[in-house]
C-alpha cells in the first residue's frame, strides 16, 4: 500500500543531508520559521551565517526578517563590503551603521570580505562590547595603506580580540616607528602581510604575547636593505608556531638565525622563501640555528645557484635523516626547489618546467589547497603537476606565451587522477581545457580571458562538462560587445549566479550590452551582474528607472543596481 509523506515527516538526518546541497542562505530563506521542529533541525545554519551568492530577494528577506530572529544564535557571520553601496538604506543601516552588538550579541568570529581600507577603518568602530568576539578574519582587503589601520584592528572590540588574520589577497602593511611604544598583549594569533622586512621589529613590539604568527613579506629585492633589524628584534617568549613566507627576497642563514634566537619557545617552524646561501639548505648548518624546543620543521626553499654543472653534484647534501626532503631542478631559472616532506604548505607556486622532476606519489602534497603554476608551455605540464595535488581547492595556470593556444598532444600518455575538491580556477593564456575539467568535476568558479573562453565554448565536450557546474564566471579582456559569445554563455552556463565582464577597452559605452545581457537571462535563474565599462550620462543619472523602462524588470521587483568607478552592478 502506498503511503504518502511530506517533507516534514522526514527524519532530521535526511533533512540535514538535503541541506548540504543548498547554500546556508537558501536554508534560512526556505526553512526558517516554517515550524519549531525545522527551526531546531537547522540550528547549525543559524550559528554560521553566509549570505553570499544568493538573489537580492533572498538577501533582503534574510537580513530584514531572519537575522533579527536568530541574532542570539549567530556565532560566525560573513560580511561583504561590496554590499554597502548597492543595498537599500534600511539594510545598510542594519549591517554597516548599527553597533554589531545589537545585531549579533553572541558573535564569536567575524569574516570581512572585499572592504577597502577606508571603509574598514570606519566599520571597526561598530565592533565593541561584544563579550565573545575573539576572532577577526579579513579577506581581499584593498585600497591604500593607512598607518593607523593595523593598530586599529588589533585593538578592536575593546582589545578583546585574540585572533586576527589578513589573507594573501589583502594589502601589505607598513608599521611606522611612532607606534613602537604601543602593544597589544591580547593578540595570540596573527596572520599579516608586510611590505618590507624592516617592519618586523615594530611588528614584534606590537604583539608581545603572540603564540602563532604567520608572516608574509612582499618586499622585492636581491637583498634586505636594513641588516641592523636582525640584531634588534624584540623577543617573542610565548611564540610556539612561526611561518615565514618571503619569496621575493634572498635570505641568508645568518638572518634566519637572528630571527630564531628571539623565539626561545618555538615548537613549529615553516619557511617559504628563496636564497643564494648554500648554508641555508645544508642540514648541518640548519640544525645549529634551530631552537632546542623545536618539534616540527617544514620548508619550501628556492635555492639559486651560479654554476649549473658544479651544483648538480651537491644535490645529495639536500637529503637529511632528520628532515626528509625532495629536490627538483628548475633549470631555466638556475635553481633547485627543495622542500620537506610531507609538504604542508596551504599555498604553493611552481613553474611548468619542474613537472618532469616531480617524484611519484601524491600524499606528500595532500595538504596544499592553493596552487599557482607559472610559465606553462603545454597542457601536459599542468597534468603532470596536478596529479600530485589531489586536495587542491584553487588553481591558477599562467601560460608563458599568452597568445599561443596550448593543447594536449594527440599521442600523450594517459594520466589517471581526480581533483574532487577543486572549486576555483583562474586562467591566464589560451588553453584547451577539456583535459583539466575532466579531472576536476566540481569547479564552480572560473576566471578566464575572452580568447580562451571563445576556444572553450567551441568545444562541445568541455561545454557539456561545465553546463551545470559553473555558478560564477569572470571574463577578462572582453573584446567585442557585438559578439554572440554572450548568447553562448547564457545557453551553456545554465546554473550561473554571478557574471563579471571586464572590457578590454573600458571607454566603450555599455548601455546596449547591459540590456542584451538582461534580456538573455529573462525567465532564468536570478543573476548578479558586474560589467566594467562606461554608461552614458543619461543612463547613469536615473539608473534604476532606466533598467525598469528598458528591460523586463518591474518597479515592484526586488533588485539593487548601481554604477561606481565605471563598474555597472546589478543584483536581482
Amino acid at each position: 500500500m502506498f503511503v504518502s509523506s511530506s517533507f516534514e515527516t522526514l527524519p532530521d538526518e535526511i533533512i540535514l543531508h538535503i541541506c548540504q546541497y543548498l547554500r546556508g542562505a537558501d536554508v534560512l530563506f526556505s526553512f526558517y520559521n516554517l515550524n519549531n521542529r525545522l527551526n531546531i533541525t537547522i540550528t547549525g545554519y543559524c550559528r554560521y551565517v553566509n549570505l553570499l551568492s544568493v538573489s537580492y530577494e533572498q538577501f533582503e528577506y534574510s537580513v530584514s526578517h531572519v537575522l533579527p530572529q536568530i541574532s542570539n544564535s549567530v556565532q560566525t557571520f560573513l560580511l561583504n563590503g561590496n554590499w554597502e553601496t548597492i543595498i537599500s538604506k534600511k539594510l545598510n543601516s542594519i549591517l554597516f551603521q548599527s553597533p554589531m552588538t545589537l545585531l549579533f550579541p553572541q558573535l564569536q568570529k567575524l569574516i570581512i570580505k572585499w572592504f577597502t581600507t577606508e571603509k574598514l577603518l570606519l566599520f571597526i568602530d561598530t565592533l565593541h562590547d561584544l563579550p565573545q568576539l575573539i576572532e577577526l578574519d579579513i579577506r581581499f582587503l584593498k585600497g591604500k595603506m593607512l598607518n593607523s589601520l593595523l593598530t586599529k584592528v588589533l585593538s578592536t572590540n575593546n582589545n578583546q580580540l585574540s585572533i586576527v588574520s589578513f589573507d594573501h589577497d589583502s594589502i601589505d602593511f607598513d608599521i611606522c616607528d611612532d607606534i613602537t611604544l604601543i602593544s597589544y598583549p591580547n593578540i595570540e594569533q596573527l596572520t599579516v602581510n608586510l611590505t618590507e622586512a624592516k617592519f618586523m621589529t615594530n611588528l614584534f613590539l606590537l604583539i608581545p604575547n603572540i603564540r602563532c604568527l604567520y608572516l608574509s613579506i612582499e618586499e622585492m629585492s636581491t637583498e634586505i636593505k636594513c641588516q641592523s633589524i636582525f640584531t634588534n628584534l624584540p623577543y617573542l617568549l610565548h611564540l610556539i608556531t612561526f611561518q615565514l613566507r618571503s619569496i621575493n627576497l634572498f635570505w641568508t642563514l645568518d638572518q634566519i638565525s637572528h630571527i630564531l634566537k628571539v623565539m626561545p619557545s618555538l615548537q613549529e617552524l615553516t619557511f617559504d622563501l628563496r636564497t643564494e646561501d648554500k648554508r641555508l639548505i645544508n642540514k648541518e648548518n640548519l640544525l645549529t640555528i634551530l631552537p632546542r624546543s623545536l618539534i616540527k620543521l617544514e620548508y619550501f626553499i628556492r635555492y639559486y645557484f651560479s654554476q649549473l654543472e658544479s651544483e648538480i653534484e651537491t644535490t645529495k647534501s639536500f637529503s637529511s635523516p632528520h628532515f626528509p626532503v625532495i629536490s627538483m631542478l628548475d633549470e631555466p631559472r638556475s635553481r633547485f626547489i627543495i622542500y620537506t616532506i610531507p609538504c604542508n604548505l596551504h599555498s604553493v607556486i611552481l613553474t611548468g618546467t619542474v613537472s618532469q622532476y616531480m617524484p611519484s606519489g601524491w600524499k606528500y602534497m595532500q595538504q596544499t589547497e592553493n596552487l599557482y603554476i607559472a610559465h606553462i608551455t603545454s597542457v601536459l605540464e599542468i597534468l603532470h603537476i596536478l596529479q600530485h595535488f589531489r586536495r587542491l581547492r584553487t588553481l591558477t595556470i599562467d601560460a608563458k606565451d599568452k597568445s599561443q593556444i596550448l593543447s594536449l598532444p594527440l599521442k600523450s600518455e594517459s594520466i589517471n587522477f581526480k581533483l574532487p575538491f577543486l572549486k576555483q580556477i583562474e586562467i591566464f593564456g589560451i588553453f584547451e581545457l577539456f583535459p583539466l575539467f575532466n579531472v576536476a568535476p566540481n569547479i564552480d568558479y572560473m576566471i578566464i580571458y575572452f580568447d580562451c573562453l571563445k576556444l572553450l565554448l567551441n568545444d562541445e565536450s568541455t561545454c557539456h562538462l561545465l553546463q551545470t557546474q559553473v555558478v560564477r564566471l569572470n571574463i577578462v579582456n572582453w573584446e567585442d560587445i557585438e559578439s554572440d559569445l554572450i548568447e553562448r554563455i547564457s545557453e551553456i552556463f545554465c546554473s550561473l549566479r554571478h557574471l563579471v565582464i571586464v572590457l578590454k577597452d573600458s571607454k566603450i559605452l555599455i548601455d546596449d550590452f547591459v540590456l542584451k545581457v538582461l534580456s538573455l537571462w529573462k525567465g532564468k535563474s536570478r543573476l548578479s551582474i558586474d560589467i566594467k565599462g562606461l554608461l552614458s550620462k543619461e543612463t547613469s543619472e536615473n539608473l534604476r528607472q532606466w533598467i525598469i523602462t528598458h528591460s523586463h524588470m518591474r518597479e515592484e521587483d526586488s533588485f539593487a543596481v548601481e554604477c561606481n568607478d565605471n563598474w555597472f552592478d546589478l543584483w536581482f
